[in-house]
């Protein structure tokens, strides 16, 4: 367990502070962006002093569920800290899983921090790929701390992310009615798991072997 204040200054604060400028300045919607970026780093470190430029965790940037950072110590993987409703990381608590919605419909709900870590592990077990246990924030656990291999490429097309899931067994979902309509086209099920969220913002195609590596599905048995 990392307290607070040590994780804090492991992380570089002056790359913090430019990507919230850099949201800022962009204006418009872009300025809630920062104001989560900001909860979701400053909230969960209890507003401990962040540490100086150099430190060891340098900002990549803020995504659905997590805030992204550089390793640069070991320059061959992403951290990602997520953490609580409360500090900026709204529907998606330690890691959004599939349940069904007061409609009765399969929507995504905020997974406790154990649900996350089956997530994972699910992710590893019927994707090939996924984050590794890394660290806890506080004795009341206020962070989760993930690590996943970096994968030097591009985002590949939609066809190409079809055509993957297609050939590893998988079945698409677009045409199931009881899944929320937004999620519908990005998902997709085999038996009793399902893996949703397959887009080209959560595939990397490699420079290296030109494989697809999913790295960020949100897997999870699908709901009764």
């Amino acid at each position: 367990m990392l307290t607070q204040r040590e994780f804090a200054r492991l992380v570089d604060g002056p790359s913090v502070d430019r990507e919230v400028d850099r949201l800022t300045k962009k204006g418009g919607g872009w300025l809630q962006a920062a104001q989560i970026l900001s909860r979701r780093v400053n909230g969960t470190l209890d507003w401990e002093e962040l540490g100086p430029a150099g430190s060891r965790y340098q900002i990549v940037g803020s995504r659905g569920e997590a805030v992204l950072f550089w390793d640069s110590h070991l320059k061959n993987r992403i951290v990602k800290l997520r953490g609580r409703e409360e500090n900026g990381y709204g529907t998606a608590g330690f890691g959004c899983i599939l349940l069904r919605n007061e409609r009765g419909m399969i929507d995504y709900g905020p997974g406790t921090l154990e649900q996350a870590m089956e997530r994972e592990s699910l992710s590893w077990e019927h994707l090939g790929f996924g984050c590794v246990y890394e660290d806890v924030i506080g004795a009341d656990v206020s962070g989760l701390l993930l690590a996943q291999a970096f994968i030097s490429g591009s985002a590949p097309t939609e066809q190409e992310i079809r055509a993957w899931m297609t050939q590893h067994g998988w079945e698409s979902l677009e045409k199931t009615t009881d899944i929320v309509v937004t999620l519908r086209q990005h998902a997709w099920r085999r038996g009793s798991i399902g893996a949703f969220d397959a887009n080209e913002t959560n595939f990397i195609k490699s420079d290296v072997d030109g494989q697809l590596y999913p790295i960020d599905l949100i897997v999870w048995t699908m709901p009764e």
